[in-house]
């Protein structure tokens, strides 16, 4: 069901991400898209990224080649697991890392302002 705020393309860019659960760039996501029949523009595409990374929904990272690549994300403090085989993105709690912030502050009079970490292997279907 669509909300006020919601459109069609926004809807479709979500299910894509939604679907694969790994980084893609907006170029993939938009072939994704024209292969599925759905005449969504490759600047909506864009701005639909930025929209949703903006709100949270998405999660941005530049990979090695300096490409913009997004994965769906819940709205909740979370890392990344990043399996190099399937290209599959699981979220991690980090009740471990919190430990380590309250250290810093604790130990070191460290102020953290932000964070992120991401780990890279495979997942437990590409075993």
């Amino acid at each position: 069901m669509r909300t006020q705020y919601s459109t069609r393309p926004r809807e479709q860019v979500s299910a894509i991400l939604k679907r694969e659960q790994r980084y893609l760039s907006a170029a993939e996501i938009h072939g994704l898209l024209r292969k599925s029949r759905q005449n969504v523009s490759l600047s909506t595409v864009y701005r639909t990224l930025d929209l949703l990374a903006g709100k949270g929904e998405a999660s941005a990272r530049v990979d090695a080649g300096g490409e913009t690549t997004y994965v769906v994300c819940d709205q909740t403090h979370h890392h990344h697991a990043v399996c190099r085989k399937c290209g599959k993105v699981q979220d991690v709690s980090c009740e471990a890392i919190e430990s380590v912030a309250s250290a810093l502050r604790t130990h070191h009079g460290f102020k953290l302002a932000d964070h992120e970490m991401q780990f890279f292997g495979t997942c437990g279907a590409c075993k």
